[in-house]
């Protein structure tokens, strides 16, 4: 799917700023000229060699090591793939996009800063889970939960397989699995920012449906 075209403008409601997460990004303290500089997008996604248990837990989660990001660039459309000893490609590209992710200030970026990818607050960076959260006031909603309700379609593994592939050693899968990742979030972003809503399937998988003020 090619990306939106130049003329749409994803404008964020005032709330994106009112969370414990928010952080100025770069320059920009408008929310809509953050998008209005950044013509292009990138769709990150990261899977990690071990679980944060290996780590000590969630407070030492930067530790954790990348086996596989993936991408999707607007500007090429085109999926890029990122072996750990190719990172460095991926925080040059990081510089020259507006990052897209689902919890990508939260835990994405912050696992990459070790391998050259600048923190957060000096990048531009627009995360969905964020803004969910704002509109809709459900916290930490997976994103499984949102693509099957919104797109019809959803993760085809999970985390913990991710890391039980790099284990034995099939990272062709890590592959497959991250680059699907990044398709749904790329998706859902699409879906936003065209249709204005967003879905998201509860306990009884019945849906509930979310404004969202990307356009």
């Amino acid at each position: 799917m090619s990306a939106p075209a130049q003329s749409s403008r994803v404008k964020l409601s005032a709330s994106f700023w009112s969370h414990d997460l928010s952080v100025p990004l770069g320059s920009d303290l408008s929310p809509a000229s953050l998008f209005l500089k950044n013509k292009d997008f990138l769709i990150v996604d990261v899977e990690t060699k071990t679980l944060v248990d290996a780590v000590g837990g969630w407070k030492n989660f930067k530790q954790l090591e990348v086996s596989v990001a993936c991408a999707y660039d607007s500007r090429t459309d085109k999926f890029l793939t990122y072996r750990e000893n190719e990172l460095a490609q991926l925080a040059e590209l990081c510089k020259e996009r507006l990052v897209i992710g689902y919890n990508v200030i939260g835990f994405d970026i912050p696992v990459l800063e070790k391998y050259g990818v600048l923190p957060a607050s000096e990048l531009d960076v627009f995360d969905i889970m964020i803004d969910f959260h704002n509109v809709s006031g459900w916290k930490f909603v997976k994103l499984e939960k949102i693509a099957k309700a919104t797109l019809g379609t959803g993760k085809s593994a999970d985390g913990i397989m991710a890391v039980e592939w790099w284990k034995t050693g099939e990272v062709d899968k890590i592959i497959e699995y991250c680059l699907k990742d990044v398709e749904v979030t790329r998706d859902i972003f699409l879906h936003g920012l065209n249709k204005g809503y967003l879905e998201v399937e509860k306990a009884d998988e019945s849906k509930s449906r979310f404004t969202v003020n990307w356009s």
